[in-house]
């Protein structure tokens, strides 16, 4: 067992197993759970090293974007498949790994010009991401449909499926220099608005509250009250133009916010579509009343305050002042930015779903 940054040389060709299950390489992110994930480890591998090839080694993150790196680095050297362990977060980072995505310099995000990459090309063609969700909300695992977490779901990785997910591509505005663009690809949905605000804030909050159910709730009193919708152009396919407010905006692959909120009752991960569902005027009252409506079912038909989309590619542009963007329960930029569907874009190995 390896507890290392360092990334393992390639196999030589006598050593190879050509068996899709007998070599994995493990990514952990040890603060995942509050810290649990780390602080159990040794644990927890006692409980799940039967389950494990005898041909697999464990990387620790250290900071943010490991994930992400060490990944793309283990993939150009030959390695096929990789596991992530821990939250959405986790996830994300080395999902993107698995794509050459860089931060772009532009000197303004002007959806008449941009042009979206045709397609997403793998690092290595042959690789699979394997997803093992060990965090405190595991969100992308309800949107996958996925039962088990953390250790079950380690004593379950044989009868992992392999598929294929649409990934989302998004090119976000860095907050701390409008000249500058972020791409990253999300897995389960972008928020916008005061939902992204809301994670911001509480995640800032967490280093003096160390508690997430405390540090979102500070997160929520000190946004909603005061949020203000904000004026944005939303152009849907290239072609669609809508001005409407927006207090909040979520661009979803799949159908689970935080929290268990139902956001986006049609979503399907490979239908090759993004689904984009935009609350309008809202006051704070009647936001945190929308709010927990999302728990439902609810299609948003004959709802004026709110509007639902299905599109391949959508732009938002504001009017009138910042607005943040959150990728998979991270904050990452702000608007403008632009969001494409990639269509199967990502093969990966997970628990089937729930029937």
């Amino acid at each position: 067992m390896s507890l290392t940054l360092k990334v393992p040389e390639r196999p030589t060709k006598h050593g190879e197993v050509d068996s899709m299950f007998d070599e994995l390489i493990l990514i952990l992110n040890p603060n995942s759970q509050g810290g649990a994930t780390g602080k159990n480890w040794n644990d927890t591998y006692a409980q799940i090293k039967q389950s494990l090839p005898k041909q697999h080694r464990i990387i620790f993150t250290k900071k943010a974007n490991d994930g992400t790196s060490i990944t793309r680095k283990l993939l150009k050297i030959g390695y096929k498949n990789i596991v992530a362990v821990g939250g959405d977060g986790t996830i994300n980072e080395v999902a993107n790994g698995f794509f050459g995505i860089k931060a772009k310099n532009r000197s303004a995000l002007n959806p008449a010009k941009f042009k979206p990459e045709r397609k997403l090309e793998q690092v290595n063609p042959n690789g699979v991401f394997w997803i093992v969700p060990s965090g405190s909300r595991n969100v992308l695992a309800a949107s996958l449909g996925i039962q088990h977490q953390g250790i079950e779901s380690f004593k379950h990785m044989r009868e992992m499926k392999r598929r294929k997910i649409d990934l989302i591509g998004v090119t976000v505005t860095d907050k701390d220099n409008s000249a500058i663009t972020r791409n990253r690809i999300v897995l389960n949905a972008a928020e916008i608005g005061v939902g992204a605000e809301i994670i911001d804030r509480s995640k800032r909050m967490r280093a003096k509250i160390k508690s997430r159910l405390l540090s979102t709730v500070a997160g929520i009193i000190s946004t909603v009250p005061t949020y203000e919708s904000n004026e944005c152009d939303i152009i849907i396919d290239g072609e669609k133009k809508i001005t409407s407010n927006i207090t909040m905006a979520i661009v979803a692959n799949g159908k689970f916010l935080g929290g268990g909120f139902n956001a986006a009752p049609r979503a399907n991960m490979s239908d090759g579509l993004l689904d984009l569902i935009i609350m309008k005027n809202s006051g704070s009252l009647k936001m945190l009343q929308r709010l927990v409506e999302m728990k439902g079912d609810s299609q948003y038909t004959r709802e004026e305050d709110m509007l639902y989309y299905q599109a391949s590619q959508v732009a938002i542009l504001p009017k009138n002042r910042n607005v943040t963007v959150s990728l998979d329960g991270e904050p990452v930029g702000i608007l403008p930015a632009i969001f494409k569907v990639y269509h199967n874009a990502l093969p990966i190995k997970c628990e089937p779903a729930i029937t």
